[in-house]
């Protein structure tokens, strides 16, 4: 069995199964209910990738599909906007506490996913001073334990968690024009097409720093 995503699809170039010779056509299965996130994150997070293309599992180039049910509900996803770096550590740390005391909720429950390893090693760095535990992602060996997962949202691909905090987030990535044609556009819908993986690793709470 293969199963994909076409709008995780978050690395330039690739190829269809049929370019390589695996023909599939006719046996192809969309799965359309979404039993991970709840209906709030997913309409946030599918404004990203709206009217993107992309090679279904038999190479047929269209728009994404949309699940056709989403099993839970939750909260809206929270924009915190920010004019500096220092107040993106502070509020990353005011709302990983905040999280802390939902039940049910432990330090292993919460994943904070940056953009860059710079921006890993910046929060990480915020969250030990504050005294929180913490388990970069390149060291996380996927067994369930305390420490809040930090690492790039490309490291995150395949995990998922109860509450997601994404701090590094720049306002033009999800908002205003696309660039023109060319590289430039090739790049911003990468990077939206990341954001978008990101923010569907969140099971019920999803947090945005905008700066």
């Amino acid at each position: 069995m293969l199963v994909g995503d076409g709008q995780q699809s978050i690395y330039p170039g690739g190829y269809t199964l049929a370019e390589i010779g695996v023909d599939i056509a006719g046996r192809g299965v969309v799965l359309d209910t979404n039993y991970r996130n709840t209906k709030q994150i997913l309409q946030f997070a599918s404004r990203l990738v709206a009217g993107d293309e992309y090679a279904d599992i038999e190479g047929v180039v269209g728009p994404g599909e949309v699940p056709s049910r989403v099993e839970r509900d939750g909260p809206p996803p929270t924009i915190d906007r920010c004019t500096s770096w220092s107040q993106r550590e502070e509020r990353l740390v005011r709302r990983v506490r905040a999280a802390l005391t939902e039940v049910g909720t432990t330090s292993g429950d919460i994943g904070v996913l940056c953009l860059t390893r710079r921006s890993v090693r910046t929060f990480a760095d915020a969250l030990r001073r504050a005294g929180l535990p913490v388990v970069e992602l390149t060291e996380y060996d996927s067994r369930p334990g305390e420490g809040i997962k930090v690492g790039t949202i490309k490291r995150a691909k395949g995990l998922e968690f109860k509450q997601v905090l994404l701090p590094d987030v720049r306002q033009d990535a999800v908002s205003g024009p696309p660039p023109g044609d060319g590289t430039e556009r090739e790049r911003w819908t990468l990077l939206r097409r990341e954001l978008y993986v990101g923010m569907t690793r969140a099971r019920d709470g999803l947090w945005v720093a905008l700066g």
